[in-house]
């Protein structure tokens, strides 16, 4: 009986998660802010940033870990290149990092 109780909040959750990204999805595409979108659908913004933030929150959890990649070194580019208008500039990737800055500077 216990594991059927579960099994009925989680699907009770599911459905509040997805009603509730419906919800966000609407007033982002209605182009009112939050605060006049809360006020014409009866919902206090601290009710709807709760949501937002579980919304975010389960979407998180449900994420892939994140699995370190090995590359070899020989697959990094050995240069930096910047461009600006019809000017292109290739540096060694080991350039000193205050050159680089300087050069970005100058180009900006």
């Amino acid at each position: 009986m216990q594991e059927k109780t579960k099994e009925i909040a989680t699907i009770k959750q599911a459905v509040r998660l997805q009603q509730w990204s419906e919800q966000v999805q609407e007033q982002q595409a209605s182009g009112l802010s939050i605060k006049q979108w809360c006020d014409e659908n009866g919902i206090k913004t601290n009710t709807y940033y709760a949501r937002l933030k579980r919304i975010r929150e389960h979407s998180l959890d449900s994420l892939p870990a994140i699995v370190p990649l090995n590359i070899p070194q020989q697959q990094y580019q050995s240069e930096i290149r910047i461009g600006k208008n019809d000017l292109q500039i290739s540096l060694p990737s080991d350039i000193d990092p205050v050159t680089l800055l300087a050069l970005v500077k100058a180009l900006c």
